[in-house]
């Protein structure tokens, strides 16, 4: 059995250990209609503990500017004119201001932990971030490399990577792995060395999937559930140099 082969049956057994394959539906936030949504749903869901449900922020939006929150073909998004856009977003911050959208729209004034930014203040550095790279409907995300991504909204106020993953999570095709840290130790840690890199590990994640007939994108939001649980953080990595 050649190296990979291993791997991939190491990572399958690790994945058949720790992770329950029985309910295979992802969440209606895997489907948005609009980036709005999914920006919303990244920027109220990111840096919660584990366990901690969100408050409803997205319906709350979806509910107040008359916008569907999932699309009605959940494998295939919707055409540019039908799209809430960022732009839009914006010019509902223009109007309502930052204070209008907390207390009137979003109605929580959660902070992220160690700052003084608001999440409803992320939600719109974020959008006007992106604005300027172009980014302003769903398909326009998966144009843009995932680093690039990375690039505008790691080091916002209140932002940070499960900002980030959170958002290319719930706009990902079926197929999207992002090998981050938690994928990273997730696979490490299954075929016994210290490290690995993001694309091995996600090329590996993917392989597993197809071989467990399960979508990628739920395999790794799964693999991701278990590396913010407190499971997940207490694996330690075995002592194989990569």
């Amino acid at each position: 059995m050649s190296a990979t082969a291993t791997e991939l049956c190491q990572v399958i057994g690790a994945v058949s250990r720790a992770i329950p394959l029985a309910e295979l539906e992802l969440p209606d936030e895997f489907f948005p209609a609009h980036l709005p949504v999914a920006l919303i749903d990244a920027v109220f869901h990111s840096h919660l503990r584990h366990g901690e449900q969100p408050a409803p922020s997205a319906e709350r939006y979806c509910s107040r500017f008359g916008v569907e929150r999932t699309r009605a073909d959940r494998w295939r998004l919707p055409p540019r004119d039908e799209q809430e856009t960022l732009r839009d977003l914006i010019r509902h911050f223009d109007e309502f201001g930052v204070f209008g959208m907390t207390n009137e729209i979003f109605r929580t004034r959660r902070r992220f932990p160690g700052t003084k930014a608001t999440r409803t203040e992320n939600v719109l550095n974020a959008a006007r971030a992106l604005s300027l790279i172009e980014v302003d409907v769903l398909q326009d995300v998966s144009a843009r490399r995932s680093t690039v991504i990375d690039d505008v909204l790691r080091f916002l106020p209140g932002g940070g990577e499960s900002t980030v993953r959170m958002l290319l999570m719930y706009t990902g095709t079926d197929d999207f792995v992002l090998g981050d840290s938690y994928v990273r130790r997730f696979v490490a840690n299954a075929i016994g060395r210290r490290t690995v890199s993001s694309a091995r590990a996600a090329a590996l994640v993917r392989s597993a999937a197809y071989e467990l007939v399960v979508s990628p994108r739920f395999l790794d939001r799964e693999i991701w559930k278990f590396g913010v649980s407190w499971r997940g953080t207490r694996v330690g990595a075995r002592a194989e140099p990569a």
